[in-house]
């Protein structure tokens, strides 16, 4: 549904005009529009020794303008040339979600609650790949081991609360075994390569744990040769395509993990995974949600159904890597969340951003509202940017004869050019 390499989209897509909501309706020299130019040249230059990805827009209170000033930056940025994501997370009053009436899409509650708890006890190889089976289990935090058959191929993995513990390449070619390569290395001689299999047959135990309980290798010996030989596996893993996988979950208490775990398996996985990683099933899934609108670079990912507990949904590890993973797809993120005062989701989620915007209504909201939404930003660790002021009466403020003045004079100098 998105064409992520050009940003172009169909004008005929679901975004119907009388939404009303951009600014595209309004003259580009006008004031509105200048003034959001201003506010995506001023996030532009708030980031400018660091790199600029993703920024919240919120407000403490209701019907202060946060939606229209979500949907207007994100085109001002669209219209920059960037690929910009607007994400409908107000799981209480998705206003935005509201131009994609009837939409398919899962959005942003189908994504966190139904991608991420894919049912994984069996399934094919094809559709779901290791890289897939692994983000998916951890979002979910199971324990458990996962098989993975492919031909001849064999390869269990054991998981516990969601982390990857131990593997076993149950088709490792003998010439690659531990044993084999320890006395290759000069470790272990032949005979007590068979004394040790032989133990490891008879009780079960981890072949470097006997190793190093039996007083023939210290712990620091094995470390880098065992890290080699579960990134081999691992690599394994990753090249099975086609064939089938099952989990089998058991729970934590009677999960027996090995007493000698020297190998970080999240360690070993990025060194493994050199390059992007792939996960075809997340990535299609994902982009099956996000929805192009009539603008060209600009896309959005509507709320979904409403569920009933939206912070939990918005505080968790699935929140964070669905952001993780859209950051990578898209220039900008700009994400429209509910007030601060009434709920706390835009806080849950403030930690994960590069920024967080505030929007105030002129006269609305009193200062000591403001402030508190302000210090609870703060108490949330939130890199707050600035305040938009919004729906400024300029007539009575005293700024409209500066502005006509101002702007008549400047615009009239631009055409004479």
């Amino acid at each position: 549904m998105v064409d992520m390499k050009n940003g172009t989209t169909d004008t005929s897509g679901w975004l119907s005009k009388r939404t009303n909501i951009f600014l595209d309706r309004f003259p580009t020299h006008s004031r509105l529009a200048e003034s959001y130019r201003t506010l995506r040249a001023n996030l532009h230059f708030a980031f400018l020794d660091r790199d600029f990805r993703s920024v919240l827009i919120t407000s403490s209170g209701e019907k202060e303008g946060k939606t229209s000033t979500v949907a207007n930056t994100a085109y001002t940025m669209a219209k920059a040339g960037k690929s910009v994501l607007m994400i409908d997370a107000d799981l209480r009053r998705p206003f935005l979600s509201m131009m994609a009436p009837s939409s398919q899409s899962s959005g942003l509650t189908g994504l966190l609650s139904g991608l991420f708890g894919t049912d994984i006890r069996e399934g094919s190889l094809k559709n779901l790949r290791f890289a897939d089976l692994l983000r998916l289990l951890a979002m979910q935090k199971k324990t458990g081991e996962l098989r993975l058959l492919d031909q001849e191929e064999s390869v269990e993995v054991f998981f516990f609360q969601g982390r990857m513990v131990d593997l076993n390449w149950v088709t490792r070619p003998d010439d690659q075994r531990l044993a084999t390569l320890l006395v290759q290395s000069g470790l272990i001689s032949a005979e007590q390569a068979k004394q040790v299999l032989v133990h490891q047959r008879s009780t079960g135990q981890k072949l470097g744990f006997i190793l190093i309980s039996t007083g023939l290798l210290k712990k620091e010996q094995l470390d880098g040769i065992l890290t080699m030989h579960m990134m081999e596996g691992l690599r394994n893993a990753l090249q099975m395509t086609t064939g089938k996988f099952s989990f089998k979950e058991v729970r934590e208490f009677e999960f027996t993990s090995s007493p000698y775990s020297p190998v970080d398996f999240d360690e070993v996985y990025k060194q493994v995974v050199i390059a992007e990683e792939e996960i075809a099933y997340i990535q299609d899934k994902i982009n099956e949600a996000i929805l192009p609108t009539s603008v060209d670079n600009l896309f959005l990912l509507p709320a979904g159904k409403l569920p009933p507990n939206p912070s939990e949904l918005l505080s968790s590890e699935r929140m964070a890597y669905l952001l993780s993973i859209l950051e990578k797809k898209f220039d900008r993120i700009v994400i429209d969340t509910p007030p601060l005062l009434p709920a706390s989701d835009a806080l849950l989620i403030a930690d994960h951003v590069d920024g967080v915007v505030l929007v105030v209504k002129a006269g609305a909201i009193n200062r000591k509202m403001i402030k508190k939404a302000v210090e609870q930003l703060r108490s949330a660790r939130a890199s707050i940017m600035g305040v938009v002021l919004n729906q400024v009466d300029i007539k009575r403020a005293g700024y409209y004869s500066y502005y006509h003045k101002y702007y008549s004079s400047y615009y009239g100098k631009q055409a004479e050019k």
